[in-house]
């Protein structure tokens, strides 16, 4: 994973208050955490995506619960993202962190887990 794709990943999910791990083996992973105690993972991964033309990077998002430290039990979320067009690319951030956002909150709405405790600023009802 290029060196602007971390920094652009992990950019907004600090500021959102998360804490992400540093790009290994091109993943990024970032706990969320419930108020039931539970913990969710949350995994950027930088992939090769096959097309006509060849194979063209990609992201792909996915919530997951992890047994121990690199075995996805359950995949909650799973979704791919066109990487960003260089290291300013402020539409990313935004769609990256509304993503996030939406991932945890619908976790939280459909597995009575409770609120995302992570995340600051819960929507009100």
């Amino acid at each position: 994973m290029p060196d602007y794709v971390a920094q652009l990943i992990r950019l907004p999910l600090v500021r959102m208050g998360l804490n992400p791990s540093d790009a290994e083996d091109d993943v990024i992973t970032c706990p969320l955490s419930y108020e039931d105690n539970s913990v969710v993972t949350l995994a950027v991964m930088c992939i090769a995506q096959r097309g006509w033309f060849g194979d063209k990077p990609a992201l792909v998002v996915s919530a997951v619960t992890m047994e121990g430290d690199r075995r996805a039990v359950e995949v909650h979320f799973r979704d791919t993202m066109n990487i960003p067009t260089g290291p300013n690319d402020l539409p990313f951030t935004a769609r990256l962190s509304a993503k996030v956002r939406a991932i945890a909150w619908t976790i939280a709405a459909t597995s009575n887990r409770g609120e995302c405790v992570s995340l600051p600023g819960r929507p009100a009802e």
